[in-house]
């Protein structure tokens, strides 16, 4: 009888340690229903860095696919993580985060963290996509730190597709700076030449812009000003001081 009691008394000491697991990992297991599906992190990512547009999320993530990306808006729409706002008057609609969305910021930032740490950033650099990262590249561009006019930068990439190598970058004081796919007929200020791996490479902190121009693997050519200000309006990805500035790629 004693060690009937004795087993009796260890299943269920068993039992209530599986229930507190469970308590402590069932929101976890909440969270990753919300997140795992693919693209849904990159979506949420996207709007923290302000896109809001279907256009524009299709600009920053070009792998996914227009009827993928409609499903994951309405997905998180439902699951309430960002709502969706159409102007009657214009028919134009923005997707918004919801405050339980804002909440995710700060893991999105510790996961970017994390894979600087731990991730190959080979990958990162050499499969960069040229039309996703110029798109990117836009947000970093300081327009406030360029002549009070209109300034535009060509982006030439040799070693890419021929439809892949030439992008424009527009910046105006006080308005969003803009990227063309195709010539906008202005007058260019700057011209950067180099292979696509080299600019994603320093943009992300993992060599330095000031050794790869010096080795001839930027080439800048135009307006001596503004080539001479690129460290000042060229601001490296938020995630570039998590880098080893100045190392080889994984």
């Amino acid at each position: 009888m004693q060690k009937l009691k004795l087993g009796t008394l260890k299943k269920r000491d068993l039992l209530m340690s599986i229930r507190r697991r469970n308590m402590l990992y069932c929101p976890v297991n909440m969270a990753c229903e919300v997140l795992q599906p693919r693209w849904t992190i990159h979506i949420l990512a996207e709007m923290w860095w302000g896109t809001s547009r279907f256009n524009d999320f299709r600009r920053a993530i070009p792998r996914m696919s227009p009827s993928l990306l409609s499903k994951r808006l309405a997905e998180l729409e439902h699951r309430g993580l960002i709502e969706r706002v159409e102007d009657k008057a214009t028919g134009k609609v923005e997707y918004l985060r919801t405050q339980a969305a804002v909440e995710l910021e700060p893991i999105i930032d510790v996961l970017g963290k994390w894979a600087y740490r731990n991730a190959d950033s080979s990958e990162e650099v050499c499969n960069a996509e040229p039309g996703a990262f110029v798109w990117n590249l836009r947000r970093s561009i300081d327009a406030e730190a360029l002549p009070a006019r209109r300034v535009v930068i060509k982006l030439h990439f040799p070693d890419q597709p021929k439809t892949e190598q030439n992008y424009w970058i527009t910046a105006r004081p006080r308005a969003p700076v803009d990227v063309c796919y195709i010539d906008p007929g202005y007058d260019i200020d700057l011209y950067i030449t180099c292979e696509l791996a080299i600019l994603v490479s320093v943009y992300f902190g993992y060599s330095s812009l000031t050794r790869e121009i010096e080795n001839d693997r930027i080439n800048l050519i135009g307006k001596a000003s503004i080539a001479r200000s690129i460290d000042r309006w060229l601001i490296l990805s938020s995630f570039a001081r998590d880098a080893p500035i100045g190392s080889d790629v994984k």
